[in-house]
C-alpha cells in the first residue's frame, strides 16, 4: 500500500553570519512514516541570499532570510549577499 504522508518530521536549522549581522534558516521535512523527502514549490532561485528565499539545488531545503521582531535590516550589506547555482535542464 502506497504511504498518503499523513506524519512529517522537520528540521530547522538557524545560522548567524557574524561578518554581516544577518540570520538564515534551513528548513527541511520528511514523511514520518516512508522517510520521502519533500521539495519547496514556487522557490525559483537556487543558491543562497541574505535577501530573499532560495532552495537548495535539489529543492528539499528551502533557505530564508531571517531576522529578529522589531529589528531593522541594514541596507548596503559589507561583504557577501549570497550566491546562485545554476541547474541544469
Amino acid at each position: 500500500m502506497a504511504c498518503k504522508h499523513e506524519n512529517f518530521e522537520a528540521r530547522v536549522e538557524v545560522n548567524r553570519i557574524e561578518d554581516i549581522g544577518r540570520f538564515t534558516a534551513d528548513i527541511t521535512i520528511h514523511c514520518a512514516e516512508c522517510k520521502l523527502p519533500f521539495e519547496f514549490v514556487g522557490v525559483d532561485e537556487c543558491g543562497l541570499s541574505y535577501n530573499h528565499p532560495t532552495v537548495n539545488p535539489s529543492a528539499q531545503e528551502l533557505r530564508v532570510p531571517i531576522k529578529p521582531k522589531g529589528c531593522e535590516i541594514l541596507p548596503g550589506i559589507k561583504g557577501p549577499t549570497g550566491f546562485k547555482v545554476q541547474r541544469a535542464n
